[in-house]
């Protein structure tokens, strides 16, 4: 099962508490390092992590903001790849790869073909990631292996698309920060997810937040239409 993450409230918690912006984006990861993950991965029978980190929306922000969240990204991430490889997480990245600033794209790629023969657990981090985006670069490639192909006869169906696409269906979505609204995340991948919500911000969730939820989880009829 894929627990989907819609991270959200770290600016405001760093505004709350008096502290930077960039404060606020690293506390909000320790909590999925150290409070979501651990959980997930140890305790409950989900095999699969999708986090919303930064969304295709996102580059409208301040330049200064997003600097600082690529460079803290990038910070952060050869000491946590370290712990994932060393409890055999897989790591896969989704998202365009076009405008994330080299350094980072480099460890992405680093850190998918290192984790890539794992598989009891893993870790989607969409970095530039937005549905309609990633339907469309789906729909693109297909239609590309069409024409190398030479294959005009090859519909597109729900299986095939559904094969394509950088994550897999989601049976959770969770919300930190009090929104509620699904702010363009695996549209596709959510058809039958069950929805959650918290007004605490991300850097406030503990394991007791996501064990309330996973039971919450296991006591809904999930009927899927039937």
């Amino acid at each position: 099962m894929n627990f989907g993450l819609i991270a959200d409230g770290n600016r405001r918690w760093a505004k709350a508490n008096n502290k930077p912006i960039k404060t606020g984006h690293l506390n909000g990861f320790l909590a999925i390092r150290n409070e979501i993950f651990p959980y997930l991965n140890e305790e409950t029978d989900f095999t699969a992590l999708t986090v919303y980190g930064f969304s295709t929306e996102n580059w409208k922000r301040n330049p200064l903001e997003i600097k600082n969240l690529m460079d803290l990204f990038s910070e952060i991430f050869d000491g946590w790849v370290n712990e994932l490889i060393e409890k055999k997480v897989r790591f896969i990245h989704a998202g365009n790869k076009n405008k994330i600033p080299k350094k980072l794209a480099q460890k992405l790629k680093q850190a998918e073909e290192s984790s890539r023969k794992f598989t009891r657990f893993t870790i989607y981090l969409c970095l530039d990631y937005g549905s309609r985006d990633e339907l469309i670069r789906t729909i693109n490639k297909l239609n590309q292996q069409n024409l190398t192909t030479n294959n005009t006869s090859n519909l597109f169906t729900e299986e095939k698309i559904s094969q394509n696409l950088e994550v897999p269906e989601l049976d959770i979505v969770f919300r930190t920060g009090g929104e509620q609204r699904i702010s363009n995340f695996c549209l596709w991948q959510a058809a039958y997810a069950e929805f959650f919500y918290n007004s605490k911000p991300l850097p406030d969730i503990k394991k007791a937040d996501i064990k309330k939820i996973i039971q919450n989880f296991k006591q809904r009829d999930r009927r899927v239409g039937k």
